[in-house]
C-alpha cells in the first residue's frame, strides 16, 4: 500500500531540496566534471593496480592470470636473488640521490632569485618573464637544446671548450647535464610560489628589523624565512614528489645509461624510467610485478609526506606567554579602572 503524504510534508520536502540546490547546486556543478574524472583516472587504476600486482597479470591473455597474492611484494623486499630486486632498488637508490642533490638547490636557487627580483631593479618585470619562461617548454624541447650544448661531437660546449667531452656518455657528467635540466626547466614554478609569498610580507617586520639592528642576511633568516614559510613548505613536498617521478629528462638526455656491467641497469635510470623500460618490453605477464613495484613507491612517497608533515608542523608554545601576557592585560586595566584622587587647589589670594 502506498503511503500518503500530507500537502504540508510534501512542500517541506520540495523546499528542503530547493534550498539544497540553490546552496550547493553551483560548487556541485564545478566540482562534478573533477570528481568524476578524479574517479575514472586515479581511484580507479589505483585499486585496479592493486588488484593486478597481487596477480601473475597477463595483458595479451587475460585467461592466463594466475593468483600470486603477496609474492611480487615479497619478491622486492627480501629476495636479494631476484633481478627485480636488485635493479628495483638500484633505481631507487639512484632517485633518492638525485633528490637529495637537486632539491635543495630547486628551492634555494628561486628563493635567492625571488629576493633579487622583489628588490624590483631596474627591467625587473623583463626578468621574471625570462626566469619561468623555460617553465613552459616541454621536456623534449628542453632535452632537444641541452643535447646540443652538450653532445660529444657536435655540442656547443665542445665546440667551445675545443675538447671531445663524453658529457652524456660518462656517468658523472651525465648526471651533472640531468640536474642542470631539471633545475633550469624546473626553477620557474617554484619561483613563482616564493616571488609571491615575499610580496605578502608585512613590510613593518623589516622596519622593526630595521631599528633593532637587524639588516642583511640576519633579517632574511629572522624576517622573510619565517614569513614566507607556508610557501616553502608548498614548494618542498612538490619538488620532492615531482621529481621521485623524473622519467622525461632521463629519457631524452640519456636513456637510462650507460650502461652498469655489473647490474645491467643504466647508472642515469630512474625508478619511473625502470618501470617503463619493464612495460615496453614486450613482457606481457610483467604488469603484475610492475603494479607492486608503483605500490612500493607509492608507499615509499607516502612515509617521505608524512615525515615531512611531522616536521614542519606549526608548534604550539604553551600557554606561559600567554598567561603572562593575559595577567599583564588585566593589571593594566585595573590600573586604569581606579579612581583619580581629587586634586586640593589652594587659592592663590586671601579670602
Amino acid at each position: 500500500m502506498a503511503r500518503m503524504t500530507t500537502a504540508s510534508e510534501y512542500a517541506l520536502k520540495r523546499s528542503k531540496r530547493k534550498q539544497f540546490f540553490k546552496n550547493y547546486g553551483i560548487v556541485l556543478l564545478f566540482l562534478g566534471p573533477f570528481i568524476f574524472f578524479f574517479l575514472l583516472f586515479c581511484v580507479y587504476p589505483l585499486f585496479y593496480g592493486i588488484v593486478m600486482s597481487l596477480m601473475r597479470y597477463n595483458i595479451a591473455d587475460p585467461s592466463k592470470n594466475e593468483w600470486r597474492g603477496f609474492s611480487y611484494f615479497q619478491t622486492l623486499l627480501s629476495n636479494s636473488n631476484s633481478i627485480y630486486n636488485t635493479e628495483f632498488w638500484y633505481s631507487m637508490k639512484n632517485t633518492a640521490l638525485f633528490a637529495v642533490i637537486l632539491v635543495p638547490l630547486a628551492i634555494l636557487v628561486p628563493l635567492a632569485i625571488a629576493v633579487l627580483v622583489n628588490s624590483k631593479p631596474r627591467g625587473y618585470k623583463v626578468f621574471r618573464a625570462l626566469i619561468y619562461f623555460p617553465s613552459i617548454l616541454p621536456v623534449s624541447a628542453s632535452g632537444v637544446i641541452f643535447i646540443s650544448l652538450f653532445g660529444t661531437n657536435f655540442g656547443y660546449i665542445n665546440q667551445w671548450l675545443g675538447q671531445t667531452i663524453g658529457w652524456l656518455d660518462q656517468t658523472t657528467t651525465a648526471w651533472f647535464v640531468i640536474i642542470l635540466l631539471c633545475l633550469w626547466g624546473g626553477w620557474g614554478g617554484n619561483f613563482i610560489i616564493l616571488s609571491a609569498g615575499l610580496k605578502n610580507v608585512d613590510k613593518s617586520l623589516y622596519e622593526a628589523a630595521s631599528v633593532d639592528g637587524c639588516t642583511g642576511i640576519r633579517r632574511m633568516f629572522a624576517v622573510t624565512l619565517p614569513a614566507i614559510k607556508p610557501q616553502l613548505i608548498v614548494c618542498l613536498f612538490t619538488t620532492i614528489i615531482g621529481y621521485f617521478g623524473l622519467y622525461g629528462q632521463v629519457y631524452v638526455l640519456t636513456n637510462g645509461g650507460p650502461a652498469n656491467p655489473d647490474t645491467g641497469v643504466g647508472t642515469t635510470a630512474t625508478i619511473m624510467w625502470y618501470l617503463q623500460s619493464l612495460m615496453n618490453s614486450g613482457q606481457y605477464d610483467i604488469y603484475g610485478m610492475v603494479s607492486a613495484m608503483g605500490l612500493t613507491l607509492g608507499v615509499f612517497i607516502g612515509c617521505i609526506t608524512g615525515i615531512q608533515l611531522f616536521l614542519t608542523r606549526e608548534r604550539k608554545s604553551g600557554t606561559k606567554l600567554a598567561r603572562a601576557f593575559a595577567a599583564y592585560k588585566a593589571e593594566k586595566a585595573e590600573k586604569a579602572s581606579e579612581p583619580v584622587p581629587a586634586v586640593r587647589e589652594e587659592a592663590n589670594g586671601n579670602e
